[in-house]
């Protein structure tokens, strides 16, 4: 699970909407300075056929993006939030 304030994802600038977004969001998150921690949440499993990594265009569209957002120069400054 991942959860942030929508004003700073928002002030992350995130382009992709596709499979790279969670990949994006992590990356620059990381390049504006933003503290990462995992924590665990009780959750139900999930049922049915995953659409991204169930079939091969799901799964080369996925790949795709990635790399897409791997690519990319870090932005900018590390910045924390409300910090310019």
């Amino acid at each position: 699970m991942r959860a942030a304030r929508r004003s700073g994802l928002v002030g992350l600038g995130m382009i992709d909407r596709r499979s790279g977004y969670p990949l994006e969001t992590v990356v620059r998150a990381a390049d504006a300075g933003w503290r990462i921690a995992e924590v665990d949440v009780p959750y139900l499993p999930r049922s049915g056929a995953s659409k991204v990594t169930g079939t091969w265009r799901g799964t080369w569209t996925a790949v795709r993006d990635m790399t897409s957002v791997l690519r990319e120069p870090p932005t900018g400054a590390r910045t924390r939030e409300g910090e310019r």
